[in-house]
Formats: C-alpha cells, structure tokens, sequence
C-alpha cells in the first residue's frame, strides 16, 4: 500500500522520490517480504491514479486556466500549439513520459489540456509505467545484492535528465523572452 501511496504522489508532487521507494519495495522483495507482482500492480495502479488526475486537472481547468491568464507564454496561441503537439506527438510523447525525469507530470497535464482522447492517454501512459516499473523492479531483481548498482543508476539518470530539462526550459523562456521583446 506505501508504494501505491508514493507513485501517486510522486505524479502529482514530482519532487516526492516515489521511485526510491519502488526500489526499497523491489529489495523487500528479494527478500521475500512483499511479492514482485503485487509490488508491480500497486506502484502502476498509484501512479496511473495520480497521472490521470493531473490529465483530468488539465483537461478540465487548464484550457480556462490559458483563457484567463493569456500573456506571456500562456497564451492561447500556445495553448493551440499544445493541441497540435499533441495530435502529432502525443502517442511517443506518453510512452516515453516515465523515463522523462521532471516532465512526467506535466505531460499528463499537458495532454489533458491538448485534449488527448482519454482511452489513448489511459493506454500509453499505463504502457510507459508498466516499461519503467518493469525496468525499476526487474532491474533490483537481477541486481539483488548489487543494488546500490541500480540506484546509482537511477540517481544519475534522473539528474542528468533533471539538468537536461532545466537547459531546456531556460532556452524555451529565453526564445519566449526576446520573441515577445522583439514585438514590442
């Protein structure tokens, strides 16, 4: 039940490690403490529950959400590129969003807003969580006495992501920043 709780969490409160807390799940399981496949069910089950509801927020209040505040870069313009990213993207976009550090709940967020079809966007993400729990919890599996191997791992891919991701968004505002002073 903690590794439901956590997945849930970490897809609505990313700064939450909830895939630390799969990987202790995953070790008590070595162990024999807890089963693989229900360790499995809950973690996927809690963290398609979060990601669903940050795509029912999205869908729901995120369109008012652009109306309403329309300057900057939330304007309705981008809102409409959302949209058109998602028509062409959204599918890749949603298998890949779990190993996508940092991004994961806006995705969910995002296709909500984009208007994704919700059987799609149930289907995808519940595909990229069962690829990356299957990874997680598998990979302590085969590591089992060398699991700090795997959470070296996982800590270093999700801050050369997270890095990767702050390079991003900062490029992404500064392209915004001079377009919309160049307007003016």
């Amino acid at each position: 039940m903690i590794v439901f709780v956590s997945a849930f969490i970490e897809n609505v409160f990313p700064p939450f490690p909830g895939d630390t807390i799969t990987l202790v799940g995953a070790f008590l399981a070595g162990y024999g403490e807890v089963g693989y496949i229900p360790l499995f069910i809950f973690v996927v089950i809690g963290g398609m529950s979060g990601a669903m509801l940050l795509y029912y927020l999205g869908r729901t209040k995120g369109r008012s959400f652009f109306i309403k505040y329309n300057r900057s870069y939330l304007k309705i313009d981008n809102l409409y590129r959302i949209e058109g990213w998602f028509k062409r993207w959204g599918v890749l976009v949603l298998l890949v969003s779990r190993f996508i550090a940092g991004f994961r709940s806006l995705l969910a967020i995002s296709a909500g807003i984009g208007v994704f079809p919700v059987p799609r966007m149930a289907f995808f993400t519940l595909i990229s969580f069962c690829m990356w729990n299957t990874f997680l919890i598998g990979g302590m599996f085969l590591l089992k006495s060398n699991w700090r191997k795997l959470v070296g791992f996982i800590d270093s891919y999700n801050t050369v992501f997270l890095i990767i991701s702050a390079l991003v968004v900062t490029g992404w505002l500064v392209i915004i920043y001079k377009r919309s002073s160049a307007k003016r």
